[in-house]
């Protein structure tokens, strides 16, 4: 059998004409459509944004938020709200398991932290840095991993942006307290 295999001649088999070709062509297409269109309609689908909350009177920032939008035609079950530190394993925690609750088609979650325990806490990890990049996720019940844009942190700015907020804090202990900042160890792209 496989001597025979060898000596094929290629130039003598029927390679069928171009309408078969392009039969063969459009039925792969048409079972490709076919599959994945009906996925692609029902997975979840969503955006994460990062936002920096400003006092404008004197331009102060107050705190970050992270905001996940249901942007798909299903719901989702959102079960975390972090800011993942790009180039480590490590993530800040913006919020608790969140249970039950699906977030509807349209549905926005939002969670944030004061800027002065954001800050409190990177620098704590990471202040011999000039800068980090931070990136806003949201994870969902299936396991699914909603990622944002990459946000570049530089700490000089950042120190100068809460100046008003820590003196404000030193003076208060108790709330800073409330806003303690967890890091949590995941995979960051």
């Amino acid at each position: 059998m496989i001597k025979s295999l060898c000596n094929l001649d290629v130039s003598k088999l029927n390679w069928g004409s171009v309408p078969d070709w392009l039969g063969a062509v459009g039925t792969i297409a048409a079972v490709f459509v076919a599959v994945y269109l009906p996925y692609r309609s029902t997975r979840p689908k969503g955006k994460v944004n990062l936002s920096w909350n400003y006092y404008t009177p004197i331009i102060e920032l107050l705190g970050v938020s992270v905001s996940f939008i249901n942007t798909g035609s299903t719901a989702i079950n959102i079960k975390k709200i972090s800011l993942g530190i790009v180039g480590t394993t490590k993530a800040v925690y913006l919020s608790d398991d969140l249970e039950g609750g699906a977030l509807q088609p349209g549905e926005e979650y939002v969670s944030g932290v004061s800027a002065v325990a954001l800050y409190d806490a990177l620098k704590s990890k990471y202040g011999s840095k000039p800068y980090i990049e931070v990136r806003p996720q949201a994870f969902d019940s299936l396991g699914h991993i909603f990622h944002g844009k990459k946000h570049r942190i530089n700490f000089t700015q950042f120190e100068r942006d809460v100046l008003f907020q820590r003196n404000l804090y030193n003076s208060s202990p108790i709330s800073m307290e409330d806003d303690k900042v967890h890091f949590e160890t995941k995979k960051i792209d």
